[in-house]
């Protein structure tokens, strides 16, 4: 028996030997795999190694909560040292903000100069009079405007200041003075003073909407309690360059 095995063993060798020499294709291929198989346990061996250092390790568990598993952060970048420690930028928060913080005032622009008290109307919205003023923030008042209709100006500019306005339409250019303007609506007059000094932007269309101009002197913001204001020096003061180009009396020709 032990011939007759070792006589089938040698037989089968010989096959193997002899299939492996009869197809050279198939061994290659072997070969192939194989080492492709250990590109592969070597790339996954290489992966688990990267994603191994960045696991940190696990807290050690305290004795009074022995049960709870704690979760360990890893630890980021230093913060860096501040370049000015000793500037602090602040900016306005939402209570300041808010429009329940603001002040009404009441302006009468009886006798008053259009371009002077447009311009200190406009630092009441933009709020440059307070200590809070930040640019771009909303930290202005709410002005009232009354009497627009006895706003002065001064030179010869209610006949030769223009005011002009566009249909859309070829040709729809409109033109009309001081006086023709005052006259048909004077709240417009202020509002375009006032408009033209505050920021080209979506901020300035917003403080643009806390200014209220009224005819007349009465307005209908009484709930708001508006504190009264008067402007003085070249605001309120009459025009003092004006010519008198009239020849007086008795004088020759």
């Amino acid at each position: 028996r032990r011939a007759d095995c070792s006589s089938s063993c040698e037989a089968g060798s010989l096959l193997s030997t002899s299939h492996t020499k009869a197809h050279p294709p198939y061994a290659s291929y072997n070969s192939r795999s194989a080492i492709s198989a250990m590109v592969r346990i070597a790339l996954l061996c290489a992966s688990c190694a990267a994603a191994r250092a960045y696991v940190m390790p696990a807290a050690p568990l305290s004795a009074h909560g022995a049960g709870v598993s704690t979760v360990r952060m890893e630890v980021g970048v230093e913060t860096l040292p501040l370049m000015m420690p000793k500037q602090h930028s602040w900016m306005p928060k939402a209570e300041d903000i808010a429009l329940a913080s603001k002040k009404w005032y009441v302006v009468d622009a009886d006798g008053l100069r259009l371009g002077r008290m447009a311009s200190e109307i406009a630092k009441l919205l933009i709020g440059k009079h307070k200590e809070s003023f930040t640019p771009g923030a909303d930290v202005g008042d709410c002005v009232i405007v009354v009497n627009a209709d006895k706003v002065i100006v001064t030179g010869s500019k209610r006949t030769d200041k223009f005011y002009r306005r566009h249909s859309g339409r070829p040709g729809g250019m409109k033109m009309e003075t001081f006086d023709e303007l005052q006259a048909r609506i004077p709240e417009r007059i202020v509002e375009k003073a006032i408009k033209g000094m505050l920021p080209k932007n979506s901020h300035g269309r917003e403080l643009f909407r806390h200014l209220k101009v009224y005819k007349g002197p009465s307005h209908p913001h009484e709930a708001q309690t508006p504190e009264s204001l008067t402007f003085g020096g070249l605001t309120s003061m009459p025009d003092s360059k004006v010519l008198d180009l009239a020849e007086p009396i008795g004088c020759p020709a």
